[in-house]
């Protein structure tokens, strides 16, 4: 029996892509901005932005504890729900957030109205057709 655990356990071994090799197979598109952690991100965002918390908290719903955390525990992450959150405060995807990319003012404004609620979307499309029908008048 001892013999056909060593055997399976070789097979086994040798079936796998040593981790070593997938480190050097690692591209430098990806090894870029994707090492950067979310917390990284979120530190650089809000001093790049001069972001206070209580904003983050207001726009978002995500808790105070947790953009807490993630300002002062070196290791710590959060949810996928609240990191597409942040993400949107900034107006930007997850990917864009934490590469630190530069975003166009339709993705701003395109990310923001994706945090909104059903009914705060039918006032703000109401209050653009409204601002649209004014330029028109004159």
């Amino acid at each position: 029996m001892d013999a056909h655990t060593d055997i399976s356990a070789e097979r086994h071994e040798e079936s796998q892509v040593p981790f070593n090799r997938l480190i050097e197979k690692r591209s430098n598109a990806c090894s870029c901005g994707m090492d950067r952690d979310f917390r990284n991100a979120l530190l650089w965002h809000m001093d790049k932005n001069d972001t206070r918390m209580i904003d983050i908290v207001r726009a978002t719903g995500v808790s105070n504890d947790v953009l807490k955390k993630l300002r002062t525990r070196e290791n710590y992450s959060t949810t996928v729900e609240n990191g597409l959150l942040i993400a949107a405060f900034y107006g930007k995807t997850v990917n864009q957030f934490v590469a630190l990319e530069e975003t166009s003012e339709n993705d701003v404004i395109s990310a923001l109205v994706s945090m909104m609620q059903p009914e705060e979307k039918q006032l703000l499309a109401g209050k653009i057709r409204e601002i649209l029908a004014k330029r028109v008048q004159k």
